[in-house]
């Protein structure tokens, strides 16, 4: 083993470490495996990509992500936690409910911006070229974090972080130099409990062994959804207008799950006050100023208003 390649590569760890990342695995660029285009296709076949039409988009890219930054040979997988307690009681009748990643700053640019500096360290202290993606390229992002040994994959697909649970961001960097053999990361093995508590909890039943229904989840259809209502027998519960959670909050991965450190994913003061009335009745300059570089802009006021009138009114039904 080259002793300073081993030493730059504990380097990376922690210099990742120090920029808040709750895990880094690194992993040699290439074609994803073959069963993993095929699930994909199989889930557009059946239509549970729902109005999420870009998802059949860029096949050849998402098969081999070398076609994103020429002469990739490496790919390094960062992710970083954003868990924090719910700013209100669970079971509230009147409060707006968002989904824990929105809570704070918009996680693209804080993992970017981490990320980037992680990749000029790269380039600085060992050349090549990079690319960060953040949930802003044609990339099986869970695939690579998990081939990078970073965590697996569960039943609700999200990424389950070895030993801390599913509330974290992916991050990856393509970069064009290699890391020995030896010094990569084992794919992480095994997957989930299979306990299923994810798919009994969720009210949609939208978890399938073909992977999540986008036609039925809530996360889908109060966030991406652009139709002007929402499905007839949509029930929101507990006031969740934007994102759901459920899957996370029941899975025993994240029964001990610890708040993250990064203050830029931290509540926002008025999440403790803010009620579906308040949003339903929400103008566009309280929606721009109140959800300004935030996760929540991605639903439009007119998402959001959508979804706290559905909630008001099924309580009246």
């Amino acid at each position: 083993m080259n002793s300073e390649c081993f030493r730059w590569t504990e380097s990376l760890r922690n210099h990742a470490r120090r920029l808040g990342a709750s895990a880094v695995g690194i992993t040699e660029a290439g074609p994803v495996a073959d069963d993993t285009d095929l699930r994909l296709k199989q889930w557009l076949e059946a239509g549970m990509n729902a109005g999420m039409s870009y998802m059949a988009n860029h096949s050849e890219l998402r098969h081999d992500p070398r076609r994103l930054l020429e002469g990739a040979q490496t790919i390094v997988a960062v992710t970083f936690n954003y868990y924090n307690p719910l700013p209100h009681p669970t079971g509230s009748d009147t409060m707006a409910r968002f989904a824990r990643y929105a809570l704070g700053d918009d996680y693209h640019d804080i993992v970017r911006a981490r990320l980037e500096i992680l990749a000029r360290w790269m380039r600085v202290t060992a050349g090549g070229e990079t690319r960060v993606t953040v949930d802003t390229a044609p990339i099986h992002e869970r695939y690579w974090a998990r081939k990078a040994g970073v965590g697996v994959i569960g039943r609700n697909t999200m990424l389950i972080v070895n030993g801390g649970g599913s509330y974290h961001f992916i991050g990856l960097i393509l970069w064009t130099g290699a890391v020995p053999a030896e010094l990569l990361d084992q794919p992480a093995t095994g997957s989930c409990l299979g306990c299923g508590r994810c798919e009994r909890a969720c009210p949609a039943g939208a978890i399938t062994a073909m992977g999540v229904d986008a036609r039925k989840c809530h996360s889908y259809l109060t966030v991406e959804s652009r139709d002007e209502r929402l499905p007839d027998g949509t029930r929101l519960p507990d006031g969740r207008l934007y994102g759901c959670d459920i899957c996370q909050e029941v899975c025993p991965h994240n029964s001990d799950a610890r708040p993250t450190e990064i203050s830029g994913f931290k509540p926002r003061g008025f999440f403790k006050n803010l009620t579906l009335t308040d949003v339903a009745e929400m103008d566009q300059p309280t929606f721009s100023a109140l959800f300004r570089r935030s996760a929540v802009k991605r639903a439009k006021l007119a998402g959001l208003r959508r979804n706290a009138s559905h909630i008001l009114n099924q309580k009246k039904k």
